[in-house]
């Protein structure tokens, strides 16, 4: 399969990166979306050689130069490319490309060694995938799957594959949590997840996340937002997955049944839930277990069930989850809180379909452009996300507010960077010349002093 710029326009948008400062294509496959890349990213680029049977070779010099050729006439920079040198130890890559290879047309098992030494926690790979391949249960072992172009008997598809951290053991997060919890709170270990529960004042929030990501991704190794309750001195229930399991366990709906019976919400004046993403579905699934709850979401899935969000391509690893029950249906079990704020990319198009899928008289929707699924991390790099957290959890969050901190997102690379190429995307260039002149009076941008190169030659 060849890429068409719809083609690298749905990768881009898929791949969901703040940087990219090193990539990889397989047997030089995709020239047109390592320009996009470099153009987007300044990025440098190693042409892997890799026989049928995943055997390391060289890449020749005529090959090589072929590909650059290639590259450059797609807008990218050869003198950014080298070819991977055999035997030379493989180091992790931000992005690997593996177009009309392994899955497609040879047997997926053979890239299992640069998988396994180039990934890290946050590696993209992008993927054909012959139907009947068995490259969907290979790749379930390293990451979620988004699958961009469904597999048919007549072709091939494509997904983004999005690394995961390695597991981590339990009993290593057990021991932090029962410290962390002291005589006060207590440590509920549930097998495949686990409750953590400070007690601090009567403002509870209760967080959403995934044990691995906290464990190998955050030096203070703890719960999502858990430094930011802290320092707001309000009580906290962190519930941990491991792995990524949208929280679809019958030991966690009877854990939250019980709090709910035994009245364990009723000894506190506000209650939030609150999580992004996998965390975002089940803060507002979740907080059924308590009336009149606030919901603070970004990003947040509604379900996975494919009877109800068929378009939803992402997450194959959670789709044989049971999305039934009272904690089923985010967007559902979300009506009985009394505000749910849902944050969300207007242009990633099935966080946008999740997004409209709330419909309550209780739900405020809140744009937020050009940010990525991952907006949760943007914000917290403007320094907004802190500012309208404690506004929505106090009850004061309005749109004068929320748009006034949003323009902080002006001085954000990734912002930046989107605002230009979107504007490219819709031919308009004296827009994005504009912005890239912006930027560059205030930092430096090989990428966008590139494009306004181009933008001014071809003036």
């Amino acid at each position: 399969m060849t890429l068409d710029p719809a083609d690298i326009r749905a990768i881009m948008d898929a791949l969901d990166r703040d940087d990219v400062g090193k990539v990889a294509d397989i047997n030089g496959q995709a020239p047109g979306l390592i320009a996009a890349l470099q153009k987007r990213y300044d990025c440098k680029v190693d042409v892997f050689g890799l026989c049928a049977d995943g055997e390391r070779v060289v890449v020749s010099d005529d090959e090589l130069d072929a590909y650059c050729i290639a590259v450059g006439a797609a807008g990218g920079n050869p003198d950014r490319i080298k070819s991977a040198t055999p035997g030379k130890a493989i180091r992790p890559y931000d992005v690997i490309a593996n177009i009309n290879g392994f899955g497609s047309r040879h047997k997926v098992k053979h890239l299992k060694p640069l998988i396994e030494n180039g990934f890290n926690g946050q590696t993209r790979l992008v993927t054909d995938i012959k139907q009947g391949s068995g490259s969907y249960p290979f790749f379930k072992d390293y990451g979620t799957a988004n699958t961009l172009i469904e597999p048919t008997k007549a072709a091939p598809g494509r997904a983004v594959v999005s690394a995961i951290p390695p597991k981590t053991s339990a009993g290593a997060w057990s021991e932090i949590a029962k410290g962390l919890a002291g005589d006060s709170g207590w440590f509920r270990d549930l097998g495949e997840h686990s409750m953590l529960f400070e007690d601090r004042s009567d403002t509870l929030v209760v967080t959403f996340d995934n044990l691995d990501i906290a464990m190998d991704k955050r030096e203070d190794r703890r719960p999502w937002g858990y430094a930011f309750i802290e320092a707001q001195g309000w009580s906290m229930l962190g519930v941990m997955a491991s792995g990524w399991t949208w929280f679809r366990d019958p030991a966690v709906d009877a854990e939250f049944i019980r709090l709910r019976d035994e009245g364990f919400f009723e000894r506190f004046s506000r209650v939030v839930f609150y999580g992004a993403s996998m965390g975002g579905y089940a803060a507002a699934a979740f907080s059924a277990a308590c009336p009149g709850a606030t919901v603070f979401v970004t990003s947040p899935q509604s379900t996975l069930d494919k009877s109800i969000v068929p378009w939803e391509m992402r997450y194959k690893t959670a789709w044989d989850r049971d999305f039934s029950g009272p904690f089923g249906d985010a967007s559902l079990a979300s009506q009985s809180a009394s505000a749910v704020h849902i944050l969300y990319d207007p242009y990633v198009a099935p966080d946008a379909a999740h997004a409209a899928r709330f419909t309550g008289d209780n739900v405020t929707h809140w744009r937020c452009p050009l940010l990525g699924h991952r907006l949760g991390s943007s914000l917290q790099q403007m320094g907004a996300l802190k500012e309208i957290t404690v506004a929505a959890i106090e009850g004061r969050l309005d749109r004068d507010l929320f748009y006034t901190t949003l323009r902080k997102r002006r001085e954000l690379p990734r912002y930046q960077r989107e605002l230009v190429h979107h504007a490219l995307d819709r031919g308009h260039d004296a827009l994005a010349l504009k912005v890239c002149n912006f930027v560059l009076a205030r930092r430096k941008d090989k990428a966008l002093a590139g494009i306004v190169k181009q933008l001014t030659s071809a003036a």
